[in-house]
């Protein structure tokens, strides 16, 4: 798969997430994202539309490399909006051999939205999950947060 391809890919089913914190764990090697994961639109009219969202968080473990640009704008949300699980990169080939140590390493792709800035995150871990909370909230139309319905 060339590079141009899996940037186009959502393997986890991210799009339009809302990103809510994002943890670096140096002396753990981890890095968790906690968001807002789509599960469902709710049309509100003709032209209007909103989420059902359940709480989430997205861990990466054993993380060997991460390059994670970010920004934060006033009136905007950062949101996922693509993902993909990388088979073979550049980025794996040049991780250090003390760093691979005989475990199956994966490099993971994310893009996000900024508002005005698209940056694209790339962590090299020896695993990831995703824990899904079991409750269902409407996101505002004006991403005023959450609310339960």
């Amino acid at each position: 798969m060339s590079i141009e391809e899996y940037k186009n890919n959502d393997d986890f089913q991210l799009y339009d997430s809302v990103i809510k914190k994002i943890i670096v764990d140096h002396e753990n090697k981890s890095i968790e994202f906690h968001f807002l994961k789509v599960v469902g639109r709710v049309d509100r009219g003709k032209h209007n539309f909103t989420y059902k969202v359940r709480e989430a968080i997205l861990t990466f473990s054993g993380v060997v490399y991460a390059k994670l640009p970010y920004c934060m704008e006033f009136d905007e949300w950062s949101e996922f909006y693509r993902s993909a699980i990388v088979k073979s990169s550049r980025i794996l080939e040049r991780v250090p051999e003390r760093a691979k140590s005989n475990k199956l390493l994966h490099h993971v792709y994310l893009g996000i939205d900024n508002g005005n800035v698209y940056n694209e995150h790339d962590i090299v871990c020896s695993s990831y999950s995703m824990e899904l909370g079991s409750n269902e909230y409407i996101l505002h139309d004006d991403f005023d947060w959450l609310y339960e319905e």
